[in-house]
């Protein structure tokens, strides 16, 4: 069953892991990543190669980057698949940036724009071409997990945590859209609400797991077909020493590695074919598990660091990214009721 088509996602693997190198800063000195001469998706760290589904060089834009990683997701997100982009790695490496969380809203021609913004052109653009207005409906939902707290960015009360004691977290307030450029104004107006702090390696550092999600209703021969594309920024995973923060700052740090580590213990456990996923380690997986399975689309983009000081987190986040090459999942459209005919 397709909905729409796309040359870009006919044998799209159900798991893809990149890496996107940072550009060197004028003293930063040389790059300690070199890149293979034969083979563009292997990168030289250490001594050491890592082959990866692609590998995205400092002078990589930001087009290049979505056509890749993001622009097959929103096909499979509308033909009624999950799909889950993460962006991981260490603070300043360029996350936040890559998804567009710092974008300022100058236009669809800023060659600077990220993947979320041009995920929801993409979508708009799919659907005009190929369904009525009748037979679609897409909202989106934007979240902060901080300190192990969640925070619905689109909500009256987002200076509040959620309270989820008595009941499952629904996936915060959703908002519906019919346009690219309003849901764009509320990607804007969400980002306003979120928690960032200096630190040492990063003078605006996100200290929140960001999850901005795009969720799709369509309707087709009669049936309805629900899905979601959750476009995640996660927290800089260097070591709580590194930010130079003590206090309610370093509790800050505590926490993102908490989600971090149970990101990868969730990921281990999926490629495993563990039949006890740890979900519930971190609220940060738990809110993630009905996109973080075997049966949606799973891109990992692991950014790194090119600087010599920052060697040991740059070889973690690359051992992060190669433990999820091991994940096998088998997508699977999710279809939750026949409409009736009138």
């Amino acid at each position: 069953m397709k909905l729409v088509t796309d040359a870009c996602c006919d044998a799209l693997e159900p798991v893809r892991i990149a890496i996107r190198e940072r550009p060197t800063g004028v003293e930063e000195g040389e790059s300690v990543i070199q890149h293979h001469i034969a083979n563009d998706n292997i990168l030289i760290v250490d001594e050491r190669p890592f082959a990866f589904d692609f590998v995205f060089r400092p002078e990589a834009s930001q087009a290049l980057v979505y056509d890749a990683l993001i622009r097959p997701l929103v096909v499979k997100m509308i033909n009624g698949f999950y799909c889950t982009a993460l962006a991981y790695g260490q603070t300043g490496t360029g996350k936040t940036f890559t998804m567009g969380l710092q974008w300022d809203h100058s236009g669809p021609h800023d060659i600077n724009r990220g993947m979320i913004t041009r995920a929801l052109d993409q979508t708009f653009e799919l659907l005009r071409e190929s369904r009525n207005k009748e037979d679609y409906e897409i909202q989106v939902s934007f979240i902060e997990i901080y300190n192990e707290k969640i925070y619905d960015l689109l909500s009256d009360t987002s200076s509040e945590p959620v309270n989820t004691r008595n009941c499952r977290f629904n996936g915060g307030t959703k908002k519906v859209v019919t346009r690219a450029d309003q849901a764009q104004d509320i990607l804007l107006e969400g980002n306003k609400n979120r928690h960032v702090r200096p630190t040492k390696m990063n003078a605006l550092s996100s200290r929140s797991h960001a999850i901005f999600s795009i969720h799709a209703s369509v309707v087709h021969d009669d049936a309805r077909i629900v899905s979601a594309l959750h476009l995640v920024d996660l927290a800089g995973s260097e070591g709580v020493r590194r930010t130079g923060h003590q206090g309610l700052a370093m509790a800050e740090g505590v926490h993102i590695n908490q989600g971090l580590l149970s990101i990868g213990k969730v990921l281990q456990a999926l490629s495993i074919g563990s039949k006890v996923i740890p979900y519930r380690d971190s609220v940060l997986s738990t809110v993630l598990q009905d996109s973080l399975n075997s049966n949606s689309y799973l891109t990992l983009l692991a950014c790194v660091s090119p600087v010599q000081e920052d060697l040991s987190e740059t070889l973690s986040t690359i051992r992060f990214a190669q433990g999820a090459k091991t994940l096998k999942n088998n997508p699977q459209i999710n279809i939750i009721a026949a409409e009736l005919k009138m």
